[in-house]
């Protein structure tokens, strides 16, 4: 067990809670993927478990022991988060952003060292792009700005990343590019990965396990191909939709297709 959540629950100060007896427990080599329309908590949710924002009540176990006991830097050198991508207000390289990812174990005023350089430069042949070591990080198209950030969070040796929205604004090569990127790390190299997505789809096809929320305060959680079903679908969306099998290259995929609005 990576990391499990008991009886969570958070709430703004002066507000309902909008997180309520949370329950979840990620396997090593696992994929859970956390679901639910704009603005339900996704984001929360996975910040409150890695302990981010404090929960209100309940607690989050990392490895077995009370987050809130642990050390930034035991947390940290457990655990790699990945933001939304977006536009950084200095210019990077690919291969400094990736070095970034070294920053917690150099001095204040330590520069980057050869270490450094080298361990970065070996994650990016990891994940196969150091074609990016030279270009721009402001020039970076999504797909591969998401690729370098995975690539900045592995290179702590993490056993959980955590990804904030990772298909957001990219075109389908680069969706399929970085879900095949997280299930290699997951399913080949046991890293764990918890991944908050509005695309049930993605989910499917990656995910072992699902956490779906919706605005009525129901919560589906279990393993994917049993959560993501027509029914809990459409009340956590607000849309009708079709769970279809196809056959391609011997392999059954599930699709899910949205048909029209409740």
């Amino acid at each position: 067990m990576i990391l499990k959540v008991e009886n969570g629950c958070f709430g703004y100060p002066k507000q309902d809670e909008i997180l309520t007896d949370i329950n979840i427990q990620l396997d090593e080599g696992h994929i859970l993927s956390v679901l639910g329309s704009n603005g339900i908590g996704k984001t929360t949710l996975l910040k409150c478990m890695i302990g981010l924002m404090p929960w209100s009540r309940g607690r989050s176990l990392l490895m077995g022991n009370d987050i809130r006991n642990m050390s930034s830097k035991e947390i940290w050198n457990t655990i790699s988060y990945i933001p939304q991508s977006h536009g950084f207000s200095f210019s990077y390289t690919g291969l400094e952003m990736v070095m970034l990812g070294r920053s917690s174990h150099l001095g204040m005023f330590q520069q980057p060292g050869k270490k450094e350089i080298e361990l970065a430069e070996q994650m990016m042949e990891r994940v196969g792009i150091t074609r990016l070591a030279d270009k721009d990080c402001n020039r970076m198209s999504g797909g591969e700005l998401q690729m370098v950030l995975i690539a900045k969070a592995l290179i702590n040796e993490p056993k959980l990343i955590i990804l904030d929205e990772p298909e957001t604004g990219l075109d389908f090569h680069n969706q399929i590019l970085v879900l095949n990127m997280v299930e290699k790390l997951a399913h080949e190299e046991n890293i764990s990965a918890i991944m908050n997505t509005h695309y049930p789809t993605n989910a499917m096809s990656i995910a072992d396990e699902a956490f779906m929320m919706n605005h009525s305060g129901e919560r589906f959680y279990g393993k994917t191909g049993d959560i993501l079903n027509e029914q809990n679908i459409s009340r956590s969306f607000d849309v009708n939709v079709v769970v279809d099998e196809i056959i391609y290259q011997n392999k059954t995929i599930r699709s899910i297709i949205p048909v029209s609005l409740t």
